[in-house]
């Protein structure tokens, strides 16, 4: 009885160890830069808040003139805003509104990066420089290319993915997302 009590708990110990080591490489999604209401903002070394702020056009100069680089609390509450502003209209444009969706970003330097963590993470030959991947509900892309309509294309993807039992087929969300693309483009000229 003792050699066989002795075996379960090292066979859960064991287990447990394994689990954790699984959801330890899980949960290596780079750096928290920003946790919005809608979004966590995870970035891959050497981006940062300031350069997805920079990147997307956002006017933050309204926020402060002495707002720099260095001003990191402060651009981590930008970058917040903009997120949860940008879910807020693409929600509007396609008039479906999630209020209690939560999603993941991933920022990752540049398009061969984003392309080399598909494939080593999830066995996905994927060569552009964004993408929704519904299973994980994360939004992967590329810092060296991301604009305002690029990252609200994405967003409608997972908005439109959340939303629907079924999700619609991938041409119905791709003109859905590219409408949104046009229409923040239109608006925001990015």
């Amino acid at each position: 009885m003792k050699k066989s009590l002795g075996l379960l708990i090292s066979l859960i110990i064991g287990l447990g160890i394994n689990l954790s080591l699984a959801l330890g490489q899980e949960e290596n999604k780079g750096t928290l830069i920003a946790d919005s209401q809608y979004f966590s903002i995870y970035a891959e070394a050497p981006v940062d808040a300031y350069a997805v702020v920079s990147k997307l056009k956002f006017d933050y100069l309204r926020f402060g003139e002495k707002l720099t680089k260095g001003a990191e609390d402060d651009l981590a509450q930008i970058l917040v805003k903009t997120i949860d502003g940008l879910y807020l209209e693409v929600s509007d444009i396609i008039d479906i509104h999630i209020y209690s969706f939560k999603g993941t970003i991933r920022v990752l330097p540049d398009r061969p990066s984003l392309e080399a963590l598909l494939k080593k993470d999830y066995n996905l030959d994927f060569p552009e420089r964004s993408l929704y991947y519904f299973e994980k509900n994360t939004i992967f892309i590329s810092q060296a290319d991301i604009t305002l309509g690029m990252l609200g294309h994405e967003m409608a993807h997972a908005i439109i993915s959340n939303f629907f039992v079924v999700p619609p087929p991938p041409k119905v969300q791709e003109i859905l997302a590219g409408y949104v693309e046009y229409s923040l483009n239109k608006v925001h000229g990015s």
